[in-house]
Order: structure tokens, then C-alpha cells, then sequence
């Protein structure tokens, strides 16, 4: 489900209608972070490092409210009360799938379903165009490039 905000009245409403203008009206941010906190926790867990990180970005992401907002039409701003995950799964020969999964607050929910999408893509071909929606963020994960030197 979602919600249309009232852009007319919204705070934020200048700033939508300037960068609206633009092609691409996003932007990306990247850091060096320490993971270690949290790689030794998924470790501890059992847990793959990526199915980790990625339940805990979405968990931000779907308590932080402004992170489920999404531009359509160029002229409505929704927030969804949810949103998924469609990342990019790599495989033993060197190619990559497209997958998507649902967001549940339950981590050891999302986690099993998680693990299931992800040994489909993995024992497939091709790149299995995930689930497509406004209300997923789209994950590549490639920790061996460094963006911030």
C-alpha cells in the first residue's frame, strides 16, 4: 500500500519541484565504513555477511519514512508502507541475476525466504528480471572497489 503525499502543502515541496526537473533527480552517497562490528554478528549468527547487511539497510530504510517516499509521474510523491530489495545475486561462473525479495520485519522470515530466492537464481541462467516496482531499492554489492579514494 501506499500513500500519496499532498505536495502543494508538503515541507519538502520546493525541493521536489526543483530537482523533479532533472533527468536522473537522485543521487548516491558512498562511504568507507568499518563492518567488522557487523560482519563478526552475521558470522556469530550463522548468517551470510550479504544477507545480513541487507536486512539491516532495509530495516533502516523501512523505519526511516523519507526512504519509502518515491517520485511517479513526475508529479505525485507516494510513501510506501513497505520497501523490498531486488539485488543482484553472483554465481559460481562469473555472471550475475536479477532476484527480488520481500522485506519482513522478521529477520529469521527473511532470511529463509532470502536464502531460497537466492539458490534459484544461483542454479539458473540468464538474468531473470526480478519483481519490478516503485517501492524497491536496487542493490549491486562489489566491496573489492573502493569509491571514496
Amino acid at each position: 500500500m501506499k500513500q500519496y503525499l499532498n505536495v502543494a502543502t508538503w515541507n519538502r515541496s520546493d525541493h521536489f519541484h526543483f530537482f523533479r526537473q532533472f533527468e536522473e533527480p537522485f543521487f548516491g552517497v558512498t562511504v568507507t565504513i568499518d563492518c567488522t562490528k557487523a560482519y563478526t554478528t552475521a558470522k556469530e549468527k550463522g548468517i551470510s555477511f550479504f544477507l545480513y547487511y541487507l536486512y539491516q539497510s532495509l530495516a533502516a530504510a523501512n523505519a526511516i519514512t523519507p526512504f519509502r517516499y518515491r517520485i511517479e509521474n513526475k508529479t505525485d510523491v507516494a510513501c510506501y508502507d513497505v520497501v523490498h530489495a531486488s539485488p543482484t545475486i553472483n554465481r559460481a561462473d562469473g555472471t550475475f541475476g536479477f532476484s527480488y525479495l520481500d522485506y519482513d520485519a522478521n529477520s529469521e522470515i527473511f532470511y529463509r525466504k532470502a536464502t531460497g530466492v537466492i539458490e534459484q537464481v544461483q542454479q539458473s541462467t540468464g538474468l531473470i528480471p526480478a519483481i519490478n516496482g516503485e517501492n524497491v531499492i536496487h542493490y549491486s554489492s562489489i566491496p573489492w572497489i573502493d569509491f571514496t579514494r
